[in-house]
C-alpha cells in the first residue's frame, strides 16, 4: 500500500525504527512541511542524501530507503522556527516524487520488516546483544541503553546508535528487511571490539577506543 509523504532530506542522518530524532527547523519550506504534518497525521520521511549532495542543488539526490518518524514533541518559538522530537515508526521506499512545492514529497511504500522465526531465537539473540553491549560499555564510554521492555528492532537500533557507526553503516542497517540479520551484524561488530579491547588494553593506560588505532 502506498502513500504520500513529506521527505525532510539531510546529510548524514539516518532515523532507525523506534529511535528518537530531536531537529531544528528553520528553512521556511520546512517550516511549512512540520505545519502541516502537525495538522495532519505528525508523520515526516527522513531520507539522507546520497555523496556529493552539495551539487545536487534544491532537491539532492537521496537513497532510496528511508525512516518514517511521528512528530512526538512540538515547540513553536516566535519567528516561526520550530523545535521537534521525531521517534521512527516504520521504514520505507521512495517510489517516485510527488512534487517539491513548497517542500519535497515522494510516494512511498512502507517496509515490513522480518522479525526472528521463532521466540526462543529472539530472546538468544536479545540476551547476547545486551551482554556484549554491557560488556564494551565496561571498556569505553557509552551511553547506557533505554530502560523498559523495548521491541526487537528498537533494541537492535539503540544499540546502533550507541556503537559509533558512521552514516552510511546505519543506511545500511536501515536497509536490512531482516530484524535477525541486523542482530548479526551489530554483535559482530561488538565482538570485534572486544577482541581489539584485549589485543590494546595491555599497551595503553585508562580506557580503550576500539574505533581507533
Amino acid at each position: 500500500m502506498t502513500r504520500r509523504l513529506p521527505i525532510f532530506a539531510l546529510p548524514e542522518v539516518v532515523l532507525l525504527p523506534g529511535t528518537l530524532l530531536p531537529l531544528h527547523i528553520f528553512e521556511a519550506r520546512y517550516r511549512e512541511m512540520v505545519a502541516d504534518a502537525l495538522a495532519g497525521d505528525r508523520t515526516i520521511g527522513m531520507a539522507m542524501m546520497k555523496p556529493g549532495w552539495e551539487e545536487g542543488g534544491r532537491d539532492p539526490e537521496v537513497f532510496p530507503v528511508g525512516g518514517a518518524g511521528e512528530i512526538v514533541e512540538s515547540e513553536r518559538l516566535e519567528d516561526g522556527r520550530y523545535n521537534i522530537l521525531l521517534e521512527g515508526r516504520f521504514r520505507f521506499r521512495i517510489l517516485g516524487e510527488a512534487g517539491a512545492e513548497p517542500y519535497r514529497k515522494a510516494r512511498v511504500e512502507p517496509i515490513a520488516s522480518l522479525p526472528f522465526t521463532d521466540p526462543d531465537s529472539e530472546s538468544r539473540a536479545r540476551r547476547l546483544a545486551t551482554r556484549l553491549f554491557d560488556g564494551v560499555r565496561e571498556q569505553i564510554p557509552l551511553a547506557p541503553l533505554p530502560e523498559g521492555d523495548l521491541s526487537p528492532e528498537r533494541l537492535a537500533s539503540e544499540i546502533a546508535l550507541r556503537l559509533r557507526y558512521a552514516p552510511p553503516e546505519l543506511q545500511e542497517l536501515l536497509e536490512m528487511d531482516s530484524v535477525p540479520s541486523r542482530y548479526e551484524a551489530l554483535t559482530g561488530r561488538m565482538r570485534e571490539w572486544r577482541r581489539r579491547v584485549r589485543f590494546l588494553a595491555p599497551f595503553r593506560g585508562g580506557q580503550v577506543d576500539p574505533g581507533r588505532n
